[in-house]
């Protein structure tokens, strides 16, 4: 099954699969990866231009 066709509720099945259902263990994977993907846009926000990123800088963002 390609990503385009996904459904989320596939794609939660399948990540609470590979924790074999440990619901906990699913979202600290999840924050994890969040964090690392984060950092990985602050490290590439620091190779581009301002004019490049228009004055967008990364950050932490609240979820309405």
């Amino acid at each position: 099954m390609n990503a385009i066709s996904k459904q989320p509720e596939d794609e939660i099945d399948e990540a609470l699969a590979y924790h074999q259902g440990d619901v906990r263990a699913t979202i600290a994977a999840l924050l994890a990866e969040r964090e690392f993907l984060l950092r990985e846009i602050e490290y590439a926000s620091l190779a581009m231009s301002y004019g490049f990123a228009r004055g967008w800088k990364p950050g932490q963002q609240k979820i309405a």
